[in-house]
């Protein structure tokens, strides 16, 4: 049996969550970059017209399309889920930005703690060379996801864009023309 869940912070936590309406991807984004987790909680969001996102959604549909596990899901979005040993999968293309992937699939297993009452066991899926990585839900993990949501309801607050530097991700960036750094 999955053990129990206790975090003494998961009322406010799922309290805050619930409030900006933030999700998975707001837990990537926020430890990616500060201006493109700004943009993504201010609704400013060019994806759907970059190519790269779109040849990903592409192949995510036709090669490793979500399972009905998921189905029913209200503000999580993970790619399977073992309901019975309380596991949550997300698939990535590489193993690449492996703190912000960890941050995604590790608050949609506290979520799933959180609701169920049950310790949920995260896992990344890496496609390109078939292996996989378990996420802990441990302290550490909780209070980076505690802070990251700390982090984002600051910048949710803020009207003016954040100031960043260039880094590595720009080159690939969906929001990169209309973040100054293409």
């Amino acid at each position: 049996m999955t053990p129990r869940f206790h975090w003494t912070q998961s009322a406010a936590f799922s309290e805050r969550v619930d409030r900006l309406n933030l999700h998975g991807l707001h837990f990537q984004h926020i430890n990616l970059c500060r201006r493109r987790a700004w943009m993504y909680l201010h609704r400013i969001n060019f994806a759907q017209w970059n190519c790269r996102v779109a040849t990903g959604l592409a192949h995510q549909e036709t090669r490793y399309k979500r399972d009905r596990s998921t189905i029913g899901l209200f503000g999580l979005a993970p790619d399977r889920l073992d309901w019975e040993q309380a596991i949550v999968f997300e698939n990535k293309g590489t193993g690449g930005a492996q703190i912000a992937v960890d941050r995604q699939v590790g608050y949609y297993a506290v979520m799933l703690s959180i609701a169920t009452g049950r310790a949920w066991t995260a896992r990344v899926q890496v496609l390109t060379n078939r292996r996989w990585r378990e996420v802990a839900l441990d302290s550490a993990l909780l209070d980076g996801l505690w802070h990251d949501s700390l982090a984002l309801e600051r910048l949710s607050q803020s009207e003016q864009v954040p100031e960043t530097s260039k880094i590595g991700l720009c080159a690939s960036c969906s929001l990169a023309p209309f973040c100054g750094y293409d």
